[in-house]
Order: C-alpha cells, then structure tokens, then sequence
C-alpha cells in the first residue's frame, strides 16, 4: 500500500531523481558543482518542457460559457509527448562548455539519452582527476507526460466564465510533497458580432489562464549530504481566441492564441564537499498555441478531447459533468 500512495506523485512528475533510470541526477555531481549543472540542464531539459507545456492544456472543452449559475467540473489529464529529438542530447558539443580539461573516453559515442529517452551504450567522461570517468545516466524511456486536471468552472454575469483547479499542498507517503492552483477567466464575445449573433450553433470567446505547480522530491541519495530534495517550481500562462460550432449533443472547438511557461529545477540541502543547493535550473518556453477538439454532451455527462499541435503536441482528455 505504501508504493500506491508514491507512485501517483512519480507518475505526476516523472521527475523524481529515484526514479530516472538506474542511476541518478545527481551522479552529475561527481563531475563537480559547475559541470553538473551544465549536464544536468541538458538531460532534464525535455521533462522541464513538458510540465511547463503540461500547465497550459485542458482549460477549455468548448468555445461557449456557461449562463449566469451554470457550472461544470472536469477531470482529465493532459498528456504531452516530446519529439524523437528531445530524446537525446549531443556530448560533444558541450565539452568546451565544461569547467576543466574533460574529453569523450570513446570519441564515436557522443549521444547521450536525456530523462526521456534510453540507451544501451552511452559516452563516458574523462579528466586528469577523474578515473576511470563518468558514464552519463540513462533516462527513463518515458517520451510522455502526464498531467492529471480538475477543475470547476461557473458563469458569472456579463457573459463571462471563471474557472479554477486546486490541489492543496500535501505529502505523498516518503516520496515529497505536491501541490498546484490555478484560475482562468472566459468572455464571449460573440454578442458583440453581428453576423455571430445570427447563427445560434457558433460560438466565440476569449480566455486567459494561469496554473502554479509545486514540488519537493526527496533525494538524500548523495553520500556525506544532508537534508537533499529536488524542488520543482512551474509556472504557466495562456490566452486564447476560442471559436466552435455547438449543436445538439455535438461541438467542435478550437483555440489559438500565446503561452508562455517557465520551470525551476533546484537541488536543496547539504552535498558534502559541492557544499549546499548546488544545482538551479531554469527552462523557458513561449510562443503561440493552436489546438482543436470534439465535445460529446449526453444530458449532464460531457467527454471531451482535443489535440495541440507543437514540437512538443499535446493531448488532452476527460470527462464532466455540466449544467446551464
């Protein structure tokens, strides 16, 4: 029963330095403080990406709000898949990037997998002061990432639509704690446009939305430390156009519009001779967002799913229930 409880928090993150591959980030540290770092960003480059993305999906299911009163609440899960060129990151070309004399033990072996991909053979690292070398970590062969979503949204007067998702900061058994909030705010606009105004079945909005993530993985894997966590903070936001056409039992939707989302990676706590909070990570994603998707309403139940096109795609899908 205690493994159930951790691994919803494993799965959440896909992150968890235990649970990426046989060996750990924070073997990076054997090539001191500042190489580390310089590695480290690389092979978590691709989950950093992905939960940033993650926090952006799912706020929407159709292109029209709710009626004063009217509300829904959702579940569902936002699932983003990294391209076959995240999967990997190119040795060479960061040697010279590196802090001390180090070179490939192996020259033709310069691939190495990051947290979303897997090797069998994978470049070792050698210095005058490091024998026999650093082999890199393999990753996890996970290319995907999952973030689950609930959410409730209610019309409010002026045809406008707030919507919020909560989850409170709470312990997952020893794994770390968790936590995430976020709020989003719709207006259609279609009462201002005459010729929408004509034809009932379309329907258009405008929205924006913002969504935190916290986390605190324990570590306390590197041997002479105390107290070690990776602490992950990720922040997401979005506006967009919405347009759909609704009719009985059926809508089509689609949204296109800005994101921009940033995620801090950050080894806390006491690692020996590296000293403390070593390593700080900060990956940046922005640029417009286009997506397009199918709602199916039988009576209060709704299913919904929808595709956002990218190099890193996302799909979103789940169900709810929804009145006015």
């Amino acid at each position: 029963m205690k493994s159930s409880r951790k691994l919803p928090l494993l799965v959440l993150l896909a992150l968890s330095v235990s649970a990426v591959g046989q060996k750990k980030v924070t073997d990076f540290l054997e090539m001191g403080k500042d190489a580390a770092g310089i590695m480290t960003k690389e092979y978590l480059r691709p989950y950093g990406e992905m939960l940033g993305k993650s926090l952006n999906g799912g706020w929407y299911n159709s292109a029209s709000i709710h009626k004063l009163g009217g509300f829904d609440l959702t579940v569902g899960v936002n699932m983003v898949m990294a391209p076959p060129s995240a999967e990997s990151f190119d040795v060479a070309g960061l040697i010279n990037t590196l802090p001390g004399n180090w070179s490939l033990k192996a020259p033709s072996v310069s691939k190495a997998p990051t947290a979303a991909g897997s090797m069998t053979e994978r470049p070792v690292l050698v210095n005058d002061d490091l024998e026999p070398g650093v082999e890199l970590p393999n990753g996890s062969g996970y290319n995907v990432f999952p973030m689950p979503i609930a959410q409730v949204s209610v019309g409010l007067p002026g045809h406008t639509e707030v919507s919020a998702r909560f989850v409170p900061k709470m312990s997952v058994g020893n794994a770390g704690k968790v936590n995430l909030y976020g709020f989003g705010l719709t207006h259609s606009f279609k009462e201002y446009v005459p010729i929408l105004k004509r034809f009932p079945i379309w329907q258009a909005s405008v929205m924006a939305a913002y969504t935190h993530f916290g986390s605190e993985v324990n570590v306390d894997s590197y041997e002479g430390g105390t107290d070690q966590s990776l602490e992950i903070d990720a922040n997401g936001f979005t506006g967009r156009f919405l347009l759909g056409i609704k009719v009985p039992v059926l809508e089509l939707y689609t949204g296109v519009g800005y994101g921009s989302t940033t995620s801090d990676f950050a080894l806390k706590g006491n690692y020996g001779s590296l000293g403390s909070n070593p390593i700080a990570l900060a990956y940046k994603e922005k640029g417009l967002d286009f997506n397009a998707g199918l709602k199916l309403q039988l009576g209060f139940l709704a299913l919904y799913g929808d595709y956002t096109f990218g190099d890193y795609s996302m799909l979103s899908a789940g169900l709810g229930i929804s009145f006015r």
